[in-house]
C-alpha cells in the first residue's frame, strides 16, 4: 500500500469510527471498533474491517446494519474528506482479532 492510500485509509477509519460513536441512533454502533480499513489501489472501494463484543448472531446482525448503511457513511464522508469520489464501502467483521483472543484464553488456560 503506498502512501497516500494509507492516509486515506486511515483518515477513513477515524472519521467512520467518529460518525458511529457520536452521530449514529442505533445503539449497536457505539459498541463498534474500526480495526483498519483496506483501499483498493484506484480508492474506489474500502473495505472496513471491525470488531465488537457479542454472540455470532449479534455480530452478523450488527455488519448487516453497518452495510445497511454505507450510504449515510458515504454521504457524512463527503462532506468531511476532500475526494474527487467517496470510495464504496463494505464492511467485514475482522476474524483475525477474534482468532488472537481465543489463542490469549488458550494460552492463559495452559499456564494455569
Amino acid at each position: 500500500m503506498n502512501q497516500r492510500n494509507r492516509r486515506i485509509s486511515e483518515l477513513i477509519s477515524r472519521e467512520v469510527s467518529s460518525i458511529m460513536q457520536l452521530e449514529m441512533r442505533d445503539q449497536r454502533f457505539r459498541a463498534v471498533t474500526v480495526t483498519h480499513v483496506q483501499m483498493s489501489p484506484d480508492l474506489g472501494f474500502a473495505k472496513i474491517y471491525f470488531t465488537c463484543a457479542g454472540t455470532p448472531e449479534e455480530i452478523k446482525s450488527t455488519g448487516k446494519a453497518l452495510n445497511h448503511a454505507k450510504g449515510y457513511f458515504r454521504s457524512v464522508l463527503s462532506e468531511r474528506i476532500e475526494m474527487k469520489y467517496i470510495p464504496d464501502l463494505k464492511f467485514f467483521f475482522d476474524e483475525n482479532l477474534a482468532e488472537a483472543e481465543k489463542l490469549d484464553r488458550l494460552f492463559e488456560e495452559i499456564k494455569k
